[in-house]
């Protein structure tokens, strides 16, 4: 076993487990690797996002499977080639599903732009060549709160290996994968229900800073027509996306009554950076789930619902860089349909 393997399983048991830090000290020194050692923490920083990926993509509904690749790799066959993060199977538009590979980038802190050493980017391409897989690199811009999925073909620079955010977002695959872009461009409202006087009690529910828990919400994209919301999870995935607008607030004997308006200019959100944002908020990971359902599954759910409810559709991104990686992927994932139709026009 290598010793990036051994990093590998030291970050799986502290995920899982709560390590003391002696304990920790102990393990790490049976890492002869002194790099490896040292870097012990960016090392584990980087298998966190690759862990934050399988959560966030497998909440979507076209991945069928993700299996991570972490399989031991004799030295003598790296030199030709790199095994790929994850392996997928993605549902296609005639319900079939086909295998693509995903390696995972990180791009931290404030930086724009995504680097692959060249013989990284050789050996990669040579597994999927070898396997007759495609491959996507996923990349996670921290700056954004963003992922992107991009063909090696869309690096660039003199040793072909780096792809800056815009190149990135513009060329960015993800709709492959379901993860859907909405476009916001009408506003949509909520009004919500709050009973007199303010009800602190339950701080485990969605409530509002100043009038408590909430009653009941209705929502829709015209005031006087308000569908009401059962579920107050709906409430939860609107706050996470959208900053409100305030419209009227009613003081009535028993309860206060308040309508808010969402989205008064034309906005782009991606379902994935949604469930991101949704983490943050209500301070969970990712991997949570809650009476054997995922959250971030019920989450999609919820969004998806509401974008249809409130008759938002998904958008399709053509990449401008079309070339034999995206005419391939295309293929596979949108043949016979007004996806592949924009796509061979554009």
């Amino acid at each position: 076993m290598s010793d990036m393997e051994k990093a590998n399983i030291l970050h799986q048991l502290k995920s899982e487990f709560d390590v003391p830090p002696e304990l920790l000290e102990m393990l790490l020194k049976q890492i002869s690797n002194k790099d490896i050692k040292e870097n012990f923490a960016r090392i584990t920083s980087g298998l966190t996002i690759e862990d934050s990926y399988k959560h966030i993509f497998s909440s979507l509904p076209w991945i069928k499977n993700i299996s991570g690749l972490h399989q031991a790799q004799a030295e003598k066959y790296k030199k030709n080639f790199q095994i790929p993060d994850y392996l997928l199977l993605v549902e296609n538009s005639q319900k079939n599903n086909f295998p693509l590979l995903i390696d995972v980038k990180y791009v931290k802190g404030a930086a724009t732009q995504c680097s692959i050493i060249p013989k990284q980017k050789h050996t990669l391409r040579q597994y999927a060549k070898a396997h007759q897989q495609p491959l996507l690199i996923a990349i996670y811009w921290e700056r954004f709160g963003y992922w992107t999925h991009n063909c090696l073909s869309h690096f660039g620079g003199k040793k072909q290996n780096k792809i800056d955010w815009q190149t990135a977002i513009c060329n960015d695959l993800s709709h492959l994968l379901s993860d859907y872009t909405f476009r916001i461009d009408q506003p949509f409202y909520r009004k919500t229900i709050f009973p007199k006087p303010a009800d602190h009690s339950n701080r485990s529910h969605a409530r509002h800073k100043k009038y408590g828990n909430f009653d009941s919400i209705f929502i829709g994209k015209s005031i006087d027509k308000l569908s009401k919301e059962d579920e107050l999870f709906y409430s939860i995935i609107i706050d996470a996306n959208f900053n409100a607008k305030t419209v009227t607030t009613e003081d009535h004997e028993n309860h206060v009554c308040l309508i808010e308006e969402f989205s008064s200019q034309p906005s782009m959100i991606k379902t994935s950076q949604w469930l991101l944002t949704i983490t943050q908020l209500m301070n969970i990971k990712p991997s949570l789930e809650v009476n054997e359902m995922h959250v971030l599954e019920m989450a999609r759910y919820v969004i998806v619902d509401l974008m249809h409810r409130l008759g938002y559709s998904p958008s399709y991104n053509i990449p401008p860089n079309k070339n034999a990686c995206t005419d391939q992927l295309f293929e596979l994932a949108y043949k016979d349909t007004i996806v592949m139709r924009d796509y061979l026009q554009g």
